[in-house]
């Protein structure tokens, strides 16, 4: 074993119920580095991470190994010895902030009590070293927010919570298992800064866990790829991004160049949407939630619009007002000509077979009492032995699966079998609602090859609504952001990804981890950050719903309602600025 490495780990093996998870395992972490483990679900990760604490879950066992931090073997400590270990010299993060919380204790009290556990300091000390945490990782009025419980915080504040406990006491190794699972991209890339400062300033090692490239490439030094237990390949992250040595990797790493091929060119688009609102009253309180506010955009045939936006911006909203699956409020929305916003419920229905949803999790949208065959016939007019097969096969899946029920198929052929229930009823456009944030990253790339082959066969439309911007960068013609409900901004592709103008937009694709070392966040200048809380989509402000937190912000932006404009290069734009640096001078309109 290299005698300068801070963790070494030597022939692991941890079994449940005779089955080994991680089976003779080595691996090494350096001092200061930031080594990425990555994998796919099942490959032993987790097993791995929590078995080098001493916590291994019944009827989990370690059988044999050895994992030496500096000079001092974990696995042959008794017990009370480990424990003394655990947020002293080795930390831990995991991927479920709240379920990790107390919900009956303040913040201030769960980092105190970690601190005064391994360090000699009073209540009082201890009180403020929880608040100077909490400040460093930049929470804003931390001492309010270390009276907080659990629940009165965001996720991206209880990961903060969790890195100042796994840090406080300045271990030399932290472990973090898919820390920024279920975060938005925004929040994701400021954990990960800090984390990655917090480490470095406190010279400590982290062996960070994830099944996503972008942060691999973004944040680590190294990397180590597990399938089966085992490492089967390792490298500077240049070097794995440039030549993966293994098939899981070269895999994973196959959509990065692969761009979609160009959309038909059509001058009457597919669909149109124009000025669409949706509103929802909040029981008991009389006040009126604004999730929806003047959409405009439009898909042409053949074509996919990518939606991003953060969690609350009203990407789903929208998806489910153009099926009315919920009622819109206000606006047209012009399928084929016709305003399925105004047809009647006869006309509605058979409308729809033209227009098709995939949700995010195929669970809840399958029958779990029906075969795959029975799914497919009931979406059909008739039911055809024959259509159903060749649907299995135009989705990849296997003429033996017709017979299974969805709990016998695995996520990523349950999503398969959604997306071939969508496309039975020949639809020209399909709303795909986050369709593969419940995937494994194999199953993931399986999904956009999928997608894409039915886009090039059949000419199929797709409104992709995803916060995974790397998902939407490999799929899509043209790309809409969303910010509180409206569209700030949306062209192609190349114009949002590479050169976004609004200032929302600039700060949502700064924090894009794309799977590319030569484009890494660390080596990249700061973006400007966006300051303060996002409004309240109840009281929203009349002017911008961005001007209390852009940096560019006039006193014109505060006042005036915002439209979206059409620049000279063919992109949209919600920003009176940037509109008139582009030499657009817009009228202003009513609130």
């Amino acid at each position: 074993m290299p005698g300068d490495a801070l963790l070494s780990v030597r022939g692991l093996t941890v079994a449940f119920n005779g089955v080994a998870a991680v089976s003779d395992l080595d691996l090494d972490v350096m001092p200061g580095e930031i080594l990425g483990l990555t994998g796919d679900s099942g490959a032993g990760k987790s097993t791995l991470g929590l078995a080098l604490l001493g916590l291994t879950r019944p009827p989990g066992r370690i059988l044999r190994g050895r994992a030496v931090l500096e000079g001092t073997d974990l696995l042959a400590l008794p017990e009370a010895a480990r424990r003394r270990l655990r947020g002293r010299r080795i930390g831990l993060i995991v991927q479920s902030p709240r379920g990790a919380l107390s919900p009956l204790h303040t913040i201030g009290a769960q980092i105190g009590g970690v601190l005064r556990a391994h360090l000699p300091l009073s209540r009082p000390e201890a009180a403020a070293r929880s608040v100077g945490l909490l400040r460093r990782l930049g929470l804003n009025d931390p001492e309010r927010r270390a009276g907080a419980y659990p629940h009165e915080i965001s996720g991206g504040m209880a990961q903060r919570v969790l890195i100042a406990m796994a840090v406080g006491a300045g271990p030399r190794l932290l472990v973090a298992d898919e820390p920024t699972s279920g975060l938005d991209v925004t929040i994701q890339a400021a954990f990960l800064d800090e984390l990655a400062a917090t480490a470095r300033a406190a010279g400590s090692a982290v062996l960070l866990m994830t099944q996503d490239l972008g942060i691999i490439a973004n944040y680590c030094d190294r990397v180590a790829v597990m399938q089966g237990g085992r490492i089967v390949a390792e490298g500077a992250t240049r070097a794995f991004f440039a030549a993966p040595a293994d098939d899981y990797s070269r895999t994973l790493l196959s959509l990065r160049q692969a761009a979609p091929p160009p959309a038909p060119a059509e001058a009457a688009p597919l669909l149109r949407v124009t000025g669409l609102c949706k509103r929802f009253r909040l029981r008991g309180s009389g006040k009126t939630l604004q999730a929806v506010n003047r959409v405009d955009l439009a898909i042409a045939r053949g074509e996919t619009l990518g939606l991003v936006g953060e969690s609350g911006s009203g990407k789903t909203t929208v998806g489910r007002l153009l099926l009315r699956l919920l009622e819109p409020d206000g606006g047209e929305i012009l399928f084929e000509g016709r305003d399925l916003a105004r047809l009647p419920p006869g006309e509605l229905r058979r409308t729809r077979r033209r227009v098709q949803i995939v949700f995010q999790d195929p669970q809840d949208a399958l029958d779990p009492r029906w075969t795959a065959a029975e799914i497919l016939g009931e979406a059909l007019e008739r039911r055809d032995p024959a259509r159903v097969a060749e649907l299995l096969a135009l989705v990849g899946l296997e003429p033996g699966d017709a017979a299974r029920r969805p709990r016998g198929l695995s996520a990523g052929a349950q999503q398969r079998l959604s997306i071939a229930r969508a496309i039975a009823a020949d639809p020209a456009l399909i709303v795909l609602d986050e369709p593969t944030s419940a995937l494994t990253p194999l199953a993931r790339v399986g999904i956009v090859r999928l997608l894409r082959d039915i886009q090039a066969r059949l000419g199929t439309s797709y409104l992709f609504i995803s916060h995974d911007l790397n998902t939407v960068e490999q799929l899509s013609h043209r790309v809409a952001v969303m910010y509180l409900g409206q569209i700030v901004e949306q062209g192609t592709r190349e114009q949002v990804f590479r050169a976004p103008r609004h200032p929302y937009a600039r700060a949502l694709l700064a924090a894009h981890l794309a799977p590319d070392p030569s484009r890494r966040r660390l080596d990249r200048p700061p973006a400007a950050a966006l300051e303060g809380e996002i409004p309240s989509p109840v009281d929203l402000p009349r002017g911008c719903y961005l001007a209390g937190r852009c940096p560019e912000a006039r006193p014109d932006c505060r006042s005036t309602p915002q439209r979206l404009l059409g620049l000279p290069d063919g992109r949209e734009i919600r920003c009176l600025p940037e509109a008139e640096r582009a030499g657009v001078l817009p009228d202003p309109i009513p609130a």
